[in-house]
């Protein structure tokens, strides 16, 4: 760096306004996730106690991913098992493309979706079972720090991650139920 950019970058606030852009894009990101999930608890409300409180996350350089943001919705509904605690997570994280072996991306790889974590892996397994059979256009993953699978698509335009998230709540909406007590 010279001394001319940096002169520069100190009379523009260039780091100043660099922070406030991170921050109004979490803030939007945020509240994507705020519509997504409560989309997700409208489609399996007796899963869900409309007084629970969501945690909501944003870390960057967690590791595996280069950045995630994410809500977790406890299920503490009616219909939720009572002898286990799962969560609705919904998330967008940046991944690295040579992580899943992606020579065609340039950047890093969104992955918008959700997990049900803390679910019974026979539940999980019978909801990849049927997303697979049933042909669904989504991706799913094991994750690493947990047992429980991702359901998502990779995103690239908030066009894409409106059409992810329409099949994610209508797949929500289709098997959400076999995450149940019953």
């Amino acid at each position: 760096m010279t001394d001319e950019f940096l002169t520069e970058g100190l009379r523009s606030d260039r780091y100043l306004k660099a922070l406030q852009l991170i921050s109004q894009f979490e803030d939007e990101i945020e509240a994507r996730l705020r519509v997504f999930d409560q989309a997700l608890v409208d489609e399996q409300p007796e899963l869900f106690d409309p007084e629970t409180d969501i945690s909501v996350k944003t870390n960057r350089s967690t590791g595996s991913a280069l950045t995630i943001h994410r809500i977790n919705h406890e299920m503490e509904g009616p219909k939720a098992p009572a002898d286990r605690r799962q969560r609705l997570n919904v998330h967008l994280y940046w991944m690295s493309p040579t992580d899943y072996d992606r020579t065609d991306v340039d950047g890093a790889l969104r992955a918008f979706g959700y997990k049900i974590k803390g679910a019974d892996e026979a539940d999980d397994q019978a909801v990849v079972d049927s997303t697979r059979e049933e042909d669904w256009s989504l991706s799913t993953a094991g994750n690493p720090f947990d047992s429980n699978t991702v359901f998502y698509k990779h995103v690239g335009s908030v066009d894409e991650l409106e059409a992810a998230q329409a099949e994610l709540v209508d797949h929500f909406a289709t098997f959400g139920g076999r995450y149940s007590g019953d």
